[in-house]
C-alpha cells in the first residue's frame, strides 16, 4: 500500500485490476497527442526516458507496484495496484488518485527516471480538468462496481462524484431480485459512461460543432429510448449591450433533432411562439442549472392554454428539459420528447442528461473560441494585407519623390557645377593676370565674381553633403590621427577670412591635468575628415558672427573616452530663447541675418548629424552680446573590422530570408493591448514573411497559444503580472509549447516579476526599432 487517500479504492481480483489497466489505456489513446500515458514497463524500458536505467533503479522500479500514470497539461491520473501476499485467488490493493500532491508523493523515487517532456505538474493548487476527472472516475467506478456485484461486496467514492453504490437499499426484496436490479443499474451506468466517453472524444478530435452536436442527439434519443431528442437553440441581438438574456435574446428555433419513432412529425427549425415563453423567472432558473421533468403535459399546462397547444402540435405528452449552459450564458435547451404516452421521467436520465449537457456546452464554448481566432486571424491577415498595400503605395511614393530629389542634385552636382567652375576658375585668372591693368572699378567687379561664386558653391556642397546624410548615404572612415594636427588645418583653412576681419584665433591642446600641451601627442580614433568638416562649420560660424578685432578660442582635450572640442568667441551672442533652433535646417535666427550674414542655414545642421554619426553630442552656451562657447563631444571609434560588412549583410539576409528556400521557424503570436504597436509590428513581421497571430489579452489565451503552437511569443509586460506570470509559468510546463521562444516587451525601468523573469528568453525596449526588432527575432529563432 501506498498510503494515499484514494478517490476510489479497496480490494480486487487482478482479473480486475488488468481490466482497468486495459480501459485506462484506451481511454487515452482516444484522448491522443494531449495525455501522455507512463506505466512500470516504459520506465524499465527506457522507451520514454530514451535513456539507460541504473541498476539502483532497476532494482527500485521491479519492487514497486504496478502502476499507469496518465498526465497533461491540464489532468492527470494515478492507478495503482499493489499485490495483497498470501491471497487466494491472487488480490490487488487498487488505488486510483486524482490529487497532485498524492501522484507526486508516489513518483518522488522515480523522478530521475522520468522524462524531461513528462508535462507532470506537482503544484498542490492545480486542479484538474472536470470533464475528464469525473469521466475517468465513473468508467473505473463502473469497472469495480460490476466486480463488487459478482462478489457481493459493496465501494464508495468521494462525495463530489457521482454514486454507482452497490448497496442494497430496499432490505424488503428477495436477495435475487435486489441483485438483478443492481446488475441492471450498473449495466446502464457503464453504458452511460460509455455514450459520454464517445461523446468526450468526438468533442477532442474535431471543430466541427454541427457534427459533433447532431451526433451527440442521435446517440443520445437512442440510449434513453426517447421518440424524439432536440436542442433548441436561443438566438441573440449581437449589437444588444447587455447581459439580460431577455433583452438580448431576438429569439430562437429546433437547431438539431433525432427522432426515433416512425410517423412522427419533424420540428427541426420550428421557433416557439414568444408569447409562450414569458417567464422571466424561468429563464434565470435554466440559467442557475435548473432541470424541468413533465410526465404528463396535459395536467402540467392544463391552465396554459398556448403551451398546451404547442404540446399537441408537436405530439408530445411527457419531456425532460435541461439547460445548456455556456459559460454562465443560457446558450439553448437540451430536451426529450415522449410521444405516443405519458413517461415518468427517472433521476438518473436527468443526470444523465445533465452530463451531456455539460459535455456539449464544453464543445460549444471550445468550437466558438476556434471560430473567433479563425475570425481574429483572417481579420488581422486582411488589415495587414491592407496595411502593406498602403505601405507599398507609400514606398512607391517616397521612390519617386526620393528620384525627383535624386533627380535635383544630379542637376546641382552637374548643370550648376560645371559652369560655376569655369565662373570660379576665369574670375580668378583675371584677378591674377598683371597685364590686364584693371581700374578699381573693375577689380572689384571681379572680386563680387568670384566671392559670390564661391558661397554658391559653398551652398551646393552643405546641399549635397545634407542630403547624404539624410538617407544615410555618408559612412564613417575609421582611423587614428592626431587632434592637434586637424585644428591646424582647419585653422589654415579660414585663417584668410580671420586675417581680413583681424579676428585673432588660439589654439590650446589640454592634457588630463587641464595643462597645455605644446606637441601633437593627443591621438584619436575616428574619421579625420568628418571633425575636420564639423570644427570647419562651427568656426566659419564664428567667424562669421564676430564683429572686426574680435577673438575665437580653440580648446580641445580627452575625457573618459571622448574628445572634447570647445569653440569660444566674442560675438554677437544668441537670445536664450533662440538656441534651440539653432541646429534646424533651412533657418536662421533673425530675417536680417540672411542679409546681413548670408547663407541657407544649413552649416549647423550638417554639424549636429556629422557629431550623431560619431556617437557624441553638441551643446551651446550664450549670452546676447557677449559671445558664444560651443562644445563638441565625440565617442572613439572602434577600428573596422575586415567581416563587418559581411556579417552586416548576413544579418539583413537572415531577418529576410525566403522561408521556401531556407526556413526557419516563423510561427508568431503578439500579445499587445496597443492597437497602433501590434500594427505597427504586425506589418513589420509580415513584411519580413513571419506568420503572426496578435492577441489583445494574455487572459485565457492559454488555449489559443497552445492550438497555434508558435516558435516565439512576443508579450508585453504592461499587461496584468499576475496574468502574464501565470500564462508564462503554464508554457514553461507545457510538454507541448514548453520550447516557445518568449520575448518581452519593456520599458528599461520596467520591474519584472522573478517569475516571469526566469522564463523570459529576451527584452524588446519601447520604442520598437524595425531593424532591432527583427535581429532579436532572428537570433531568438536560429538558436533553436
Amino acid at each position: 500500500m501506498s498510503n494515499l487517500t484514494s478517490t476510489i479504492g479497496g480490494c480486487y481480483t487482478l482479473h480486475t485490476f488488468e481490466t482497468l489497466l486495459d480501459l485506462w489505456q484506451q481511454m487515452a489513446q482516444m484522448l491522443g497527442s494531449t495525455i501522455c500515458c507512463a506505466t512500470n514497463a516504459d520506465l524499465l524500458e527506457g522507451s520514454l526516458a530514451n535513456q539507460e536505467i541504473p541498476d539502483t533503479s532497476v532494482d527500485l522500479l521491479e519492487n514497486l507496484p504496478r502502476f499507469i500514470l496518465l498526465c497533461s497539461e491540464r489532468f492527470q491520473a494515478l492507478l495503482i495496484g499493489t499485490i495483497v501476499l498470501d491471497s487466494e485467488p491472487e488480490q490487488v490493493e487498487i488505488e486510483i488518485t486524482f490529487l497532485a500532491t498524492e501522484i507526486e508523493q508516489f513518483l518522488k523515487p522515480l523522478i530521475p527516471n522520468l522524462p524531461a517532456t513528462l508535462p507532470l505538474i506537482t503544484e498542490p493548487n492545480f486542479v484538474n480538468d472536470r470533464y475528464l476527472e469525473n469521466h475517468f472516475a465513473q468508467m473505473s467506478a463502473s469497472v469495480l462496481a460490476i466486480a463488487h456485484s459478482q462478489k457481493s461486496a459493496s465501494f464508495s467514492l468521494s462525495s463530489d462524484l457521482p454514486s454507482v453504490t452497490s448497496q442494497v437499499t430496499d432490505r424488503q426484496e428477495p436477495a435475487s431480485i435486489a441483485f438483478d436490479r443492481r446488475e441492471i443499474d450498473l449495466q446502464q451506468q457503464v453504458a452511460q459512461a460509455n455514450l459520454l466517453n464517445q461523446i468526450i472524444t468526438q468533442i477532442y478530435q474535431t471543430f466541427d460543432l454541427a457534427a459533433t452536436l447532431q451526433s451527440a442527439v442521435e446517440q443520445v434519443q437512442t440510449f434513453l429510448h426517447a421518440d424524439r431528442l432536440i436542442i433548441y437553440q436561443f438566438e441573440f441581438d449581437k449589437k444588444a449591450n447587455t447581459k439580460d438574456f431577455e433583452t438580448a435574446r431576438s429569439g430562437g428555433k429546433v437547431a438539431y433533432e433525432s427522432i426515433g419513432t416512425v410517423n412522427l412529425q419533424s420540428v427541426l427549425n420550428v421557433s416557439e411562439r414568444e408569447d409562450c415563453f414569458n417567464d422571466r423567472q424561468l429563464w434565470q432558473k435554466y440559467r442557475d442549472g435548473m432541470t424541468k421533468s413533465i410526465d404528463n403535459v396535459d395536467r402540467e399546462y392544463a391552465a396554459d392554454r398556448c403551451m398546451l397547444d404547442l404540446m399537441e402540435r408537436s405530439q408530445i405528452q411527457s419531456k425532460l428539459v435541461v439547460p445548456i449552459v455556456v459559460n454562465t450564458q443560457l446558450w439553448g435547451l437540451l430536451i426529450a420528447h415522449q410521444c405516443h404516452s405519458p413517461r415518468h421521467w427517472q433521476v438518473r436520465e436527468t443526470q444523465f442528461l445533465q452530463k451531456v449537457a455539460e459535455h456539449l456546452a464544453l464543445a460549444i464554448d471550445r468550437a466558438e473560441l476556434y471560430a473567433a481566432s479563425l475570425w481574429h486571424n483572417q481579420n488581422l491577415e486582411r488589415r495587414v494585407n491592407e496595411r502593406t498595400r498602403e505601405l507599398r503605395d507609400a514606398v512607391l511614393v517616397a521612390q519617386t519623390a526620393n528620384q525627383s530629389k535624386t533627380d535635383f542634385l544630379a542637376l546641382l552636382s552637374h548643370e550648376l557645377r560645371t559652369p560655376l567652375t569655369s565662373i570660379l576658375g576665369l574670375s580668378a585668372t583675371l584677378l591674377r593676370l598683371p597685364l590686364l591693368n584693371l581700374n578699381e572699378r573693375q577689380q572689384n567687379y571681379l572680386n563680387i565674381i568670384h566671392n559670390s561664386g564661391e558661397h554658391l558653391s559653398e551652398l551646393i556642397d552643405d546641399i549635397l553633403d545634407f542630403y547624404k546624410l539624410e538617407v544615410g548615404k555618408t559612412f564613417l572612415k575609421i582611423g587614428e590621427f592626431y587632434i592637434s594636427k586637424q585644428i591646424e588645418q582647419v585653422v589654415e583653412i579660414v585663417k584668410p577670412k580671420a586675417d581680413y576681419a583681424k579676428i585673432d584665433i588660439q589654439v590650446e591642446i589640454i592634457n588630463n591635468n587641464s595643462l597645455p600641451l605644446n606637441g601633437r601627442d593627443l591621438r584619436f580614433r575616428g574619421d579625420a575628415k568628418r571633425v575636420r568638416q564639423i570644427l570647419l562649420n562651427i568656426l566659419t560660424n564664428a567667424i562669421k558672427f564676430t564683429p572686426d578685432n574680435g577673438t575665437i578660442v580653440i580648446r580641445a582635450w580627452l575625457e573618459d573616452g571622448f574628445v572634447v572640442f570647445e569653440i569660444e568667441d566674442s560675438g554677437i551672442g544668441i537670445e536664450a530663447e533662440q538656441i534651440p533652433r539653432l541646429f534646424k535646417k533651412f533657418h536662421q535666427l533673425d530675417r536680417n541675418f540672411d542679409r546681413d550674414y548670408g547663407g541657407m542655414g544649413l552649416g549647423l545642421a550638417i554639424t549636429q548629424q556629422l557629431v550623431e554619426l560619431h556617437g557624441g553630442s553638441i551643446e551651446v552656451e550664450s549670452v546676447l552680446g557677449s559671445g558664444s562657447t560651443f562644445t563638441v563631444r565625440l565617442a572613439a571609434q572602434p577600428l573596422p573590422i575586415p567581416e563587418r560588412n559581411n556579417w552586416q549583410e548576413m544579418d539583413r539576409k537572415l531577418a529576410f530570408q525566403d522561408p521556401e528556400l531556407n526556413p526557419i521557424p516563423n510561427r508568431i503570436i503578439l500579445i499587445e493591448h496597443d492597437e497602433d504597436l501590434a500594427t505597427f509590428m504586425c506589418d513589420i513581421l509580415t513584411a519580413a514573411r513571419y506568420q503572426v497571430t496578435w492577441l489583445l489579452s494574455a487572459e485565457s489565451s492559454f488555449r489559443q497559444i497552445s492550438m497555434f503552437e508558435p516558435n516565439l511569443l512576443i508579450i508585453d509586460l504592461a499587461l496584468n503580472a499576475n496574468i502574464v506570470d501565470r500564462l508564462l509559468d503554464n508554457i514553461r510546463r507545457s510538454s507541448k509549447i514548453g520550447d516557445t521562444k518568449i520575448l518581452a516587451i519593456a520599458t528599461e525601468d520596467e520591474i519584472v516579476s522573478p517569475i516571469s523573469k526566469k522564463y523570459i528568453d529576451d527584452y524588446l525596449w519601447k520604442q520598437v526599432n524595425p531593424e532591432h526588432l527583427l535581429r532579436k527575432i532572428t537570433k531568438l529563432l536560429s538558436a533553436g
